[in-house]
């Protein structure tokens, strides 16, 4: 977390209440100067089960695996400061996991708030899927075998879709992915949220073209199954097909294509 006083305590509120116990909440302060975030910090560390690790502002890439790394569970649950759970997230998703060892990532259904609102019905986790957007959220329960498998959160990724990148990679080393139909997390959007700003046309495609560039093979292995996906989930996206090609992620695939093409002819 950074700067997120205000909605901080109802997200270490919604951990600390999981009616699944066998857990430990740690805490990454991503380098914090608010004075009402700060003295909250200050205010976790005297909660149960939780620690607290300050570091210098390097972004939620370095700061979700610095959690991690000193975390001591085998299965990890990120929750962004201003979001929060409901108190069954943990109780319905942990079995899943438990049960089948070759499941790499539980993920549920997202209430939206804040900035947009509706149930956000996630998934699915193939790597077609994945290509045309982000299916799941980043409050998803992994296992930290799949984080060390993919290498962990690219701190290139600063704006957003480090989650992406990370579920991404996970779907092309064969990890699965299994849906709990429920709404178990809630996904506030506002003013300073990072998504807010990433949405902006120059870091959209500055993000996009990261992302397409560190997974080019995967790109040019599955771009007609990725808009045939794309074209498939415009619905649920609102991507509005009579307008596509005007898409950005459209655009870029489009492009892509072409100059596969135009190497292959080469």
């Amino acid at each position: 977390m950074y700067d997120a006083g205000r909605y901080l305590s109802e997200a270490l509120d919604s951990a600390v209440a999981q009616t699944f116990a066998d857990t430990e909440i740690v805490v990454v302060d991503d380098g914090s100067t608010d004075a009402e975030t700060r003295t909250i910090i200050a205010e976790a560390e005297r909660r149960p089960r939780t620690t607290v690790h300050r570091t210098p502002n390097r972004g939620p890439s370095h700061a979700r695996n610095f959690g991690i790394e000193h975390a001591r569970g085998a299965y990890i649950l990120p929750l962004d400061a201003d979001d929060w759970l409901e108190p069954t997230y943990l109780e319905k998703t942990v079995p899943l996991l438990d049960a089948d060892p070759d499941l790499g990532v539980v993920f549920t259904w997202v209430g939206l708030t804040g900035g947009h609102y509706g149930v956000w019905r996630t998934g699915g986790f193939s790597v077609p899927e994945l290509l045309a957007r982000c299916t799941i959220h980043v409050t998803s329960l992994y296992r930290r075998a799949l984080w060390a498998d993919v290498g962990g959160y690219d701190p290139r990724f600063v704006e957003s879709c480090e989650d992406w990148d990370l579920w991404l990679g996970a779907a092309a080393r064969g990890w699965r992915g299994a849906c709990v139909p429920e709404v178990l997390v809630h996904y506030r959007r506002t003013p300073r949220s990072r998504e807010h700003h990433s949405r902006t046309p120059a870091i959209s495609r500055r993000l996009m073209h990261a992302l397409a560039t560190k997974h080019r093979a995967l790109y040019e292995t599955h771009l007609e199954d990725a808009l045939a996906s794309m074209y498939e989930q415009r619905s649920e996206v609102n991507l509005m097909l009579e307008r596509m090609y005007g898409h950005p992620l459209v655009r870029l695939l489009l492009r892509a294509r072409r100059l596969l093409r135009r190497d292959g002819a080469a």
